[in-house]
């Protein structure tokens, strides 16, 4: 067996590495059984970092000091994620905290400071591979370790343990036949079946596995050490001539279009404007275009860096083209905020301008490793994109746009109120703060009741597994606004699962 020296120690010491799997599997379930955004979450992200430790402990390796940014991160991103309800927050914090354990852990089993952004992304790649080719690992190790263990104990548990899952396996097929076969035996189960929830006990089950398999799949792909071997050359050489001549090219349309934003975007000069088009208009228009050219820039740019040997004339056109690039985020940014003022707050627009900084802050980036070889383009967008994800996410936009938007109106119409209770639960305090005197008509206002209603009934069942500060300070928030205005408000709520229910 062609048998990594790592893998092969996690394999004859099972009773250690899977006993560690089989704990942690259990402390996943606890935390997100049924619970992606509770408080267990930052608890599981501890869990993880002490028992990544150990399991680096027991192979010779001891955690290094540059993986503290790292862990911050992770438990920043835990933290956060129990501060609010916004999907799209808590699936990206999910993201990142996987993401920075991947880092976290290649940089702890490799030399990883000279890596540059291609190979960085390659070995990402191919960890998340081998952790896919790893799945069977633990039951095949298991087999293995209880199966050829010459104390006779261990080899019975195994024969008991596959015993029982080929009992279970087979039950599912022939104990349905038997239900529908005899209906005194059916009933005497029906009544024994009705006292358990097979749903729980299946999600349980799942849950626990998948917790298991992916920790000691993770840490088997990391002993693998299949990393190809960094040497500094990512891609073969073009003749730099060809980049050259397709970039000036590029960056002549470039300038002109740039003169053109400077000229009657920044400073206003109406002249020469299309015909029945406002300055208002020329200015609101062709925001996601500019954003999309920005990325286009910013993907050529990267490409021309690594397919094509070093010239200077190329990183003087490449450096003309990364300039124009700026103004265009600029001109994108100034358009956006024309937006915001004309239609107030969206969650995407402030995702937008959020995007716009980090593209900005990465084309300066880019700039400088076009110019300094050795600058770490990978650890510097890391540190770019992590920190102003963290303040975006602890900045919890939904409550925001709607404290935002509510300052801003001077009435609310159905429309807006349809808008502002579709937003995650974030929202739901400045809701319940509106002056009634701002709401259109009566069904702005039965709208807002029944919003409140409907979380009330939603968060009963807040307790400490689940606990959420958006779910808390939500529940708090619809029970007061429904005790000050329940004598004034008439509903009917028998059918309010029909109303807003999120």
């Amino acid at each position: 067996m062609n048998e990594k020296p790592l893998v092969r120690k996690m394999r004859e010491e099972y009773r250690y590495f899977g006993g560690l799997s089989f704990i942690y599997g259990l402390i996943f379930t606890f935390c997100f059984y049924r619970n992606t955004y509770g408080i267990t979450f930052p608890v599981c992200v501890a869990v993880t970092i002490v028992f990544a430790v150990l399991f680096m402990k027991k192979i010779g390796y001891v955690l290094q000091k540059k993986s503290l940014p790292y862990i911050a991160g992770m438990f920043l991103l835990s933290i956060s994620t129990t501060l609010t309800t916004s999907f799209f927050l808590c699936f990206f914090n999910w993201i990142g905290v996987i993401l920075l354990l991947f880092v976290f852990m290649i940089h702890q089993f490799y030399n990883d400071m000279e890596w540059n952004l291609p190979g960085y992304l390659k070995r990402i790649l191919i960890l998340l591979g081998t952790t896919l080719e790893y799945l069977p690992k633990p039951y095949s190790h298991g087999m293995s370790y209880f199966g050829g263990n010459k104390n006779g104990k261990n080899r019975t548990i195994a024969a008991v343990a596959i015993g029982c899952i080929t009992a279970v396996g087979m039950l599912c097929i022939i104990l349905p036949l038997l239900l529908r076969s005899d209906k005194v035996f059916s009933r005497l189960f029906g009544e024994l079946l009705k006292h358990i929830n097979f749903v729980t006990i299946i999600g349980v089950s799942v849950t626990f596995i998948v917790g298991f398999t992916l920790c000691y799949a993770f840490f088997g792909a990391l002993c693998k050490y299949n990393f190809p071997r960094y040497t500094g050359q990512v891609m073969k050489t073009y003749n730099p001539v060809v980049g050259i001549t397709f970039t000036s090219i590029i960056s002549v349309i470039y300038l002109l279009y740039c003169v053109i934003q400077i000229m009657y975007l920044f400073l206003g000069i109406q002249r020469g404007l299309p015909v029945n088009v406002t300055y208002s208009q020329y200015a609101r228009g062709g925001f996601w275009e500019l954003l999309f050219v920005g990325i286009i820039n910013f993907v050529m740019v990267l490409l021309c860096m690594y397919l094509f040997s070093e010239n200077i004339v190329l990183k003087a056109v490449l450096t003309v083209i990364s300039g124009c690039t700026f103004i265009m985020i600029i001109s994108a940014a100034y358009r956006m905020m024309m937006y915001i003022g004309a239609y107030h707050l969206t969650f995407l627009r402030i995702l937008v301008m959020w995007f716009l900084v980090v593209l900005a802050l990465i084309m300066g980036g880019v700039i400088v490793s076009m110019y300094k070889k050795k600058f770490p383009l990978f650890h510097y967008i890391m540190a770019v994109v992590g920190v102003l994800y963290i303040v975006l996410s602890f900045s919890r936009p939904d409550a925001i746009v709607a404290r935002y938007n509510i300052a801003h109106a001077e009435y609310l119409e159905y429309n807006d109120i349809i808008y502002l209770t579709q937003l995650s639960k974030d929202a739901a305090p400045a809701i319940a703060e509106i002056d009634s005197s701002k709401f259109s008509d009566m069904d702005v206002k039965a709208r807002v009741y029944d919003y409140f209603y409907c979380i009330s009934r939603e968060e009963e069942n807040i307790y400490f597994r689940k606990a959420n500060y958006s779910r808390i300070r939500a529940k708090l928030a619809a029970e007061k606004y429904i005790k000050e205005h329940q004598d004034s408000q008439v509903n009917d709520f028998d059918d309010y699962e029909e109303y807003f229910y999120r």
